[in-house]
């Protein structure tokens, strides 16, 4: 992500060929962004939120989230600088036989950056 520039109010342009590892989910994540003033600075709040079936680790890693939408759009949570986004997972074992079990991993990011559309 080093190698990429971000153009105002536009998006992100990957100059490099960046390796993106897919995530596996059980149905569709979301994606709610929030923003407000802080310090006279807008402060953008991403939320990513998926379901799978094993926690989501990065261990010593910094994650980079590439989010594609149904219609193919494409958006980049994160990039090479701080802040990183806050990975957190929440197992679920439901008492009901109708529950669902699991692990709801949520990707939150706080940073005077949004979720950028990537560029072609």
């Amino acid at each position: 992500m080093q190698h990429s520039d971000i153009i105002a109010d536009r998006g992100v342009w990957l100059n490099v060929y960046q390796q993106f590892n897919p995530i596996s989910t059980i149905g569709l994540s979301s994606v709610e962004i929030s923003d407000k003033i802080e310090n006279k600075q807008r402060v953008f709040t991403t939320k990513l939120t998926m379901f799978r079936t094993e926690k989501l680790l990065p261990g010593s890693k910094k994650f980079c989230f590439k989010v594609t939408t149904i219609t193919g759009s494409q958006f980049l949570i994160g990039c090479a600088d701080k802040p990183y986004p806050i990975i957190q997972n929440e197992e679920s074992f439901p008492s009901a036989a109708s529950g669902k079990s699991g692990v709801t991993v949520t990707v939150t990011l706080t940073s005077t950056i949004p979720m950028l559309s990537i560029l072609d």
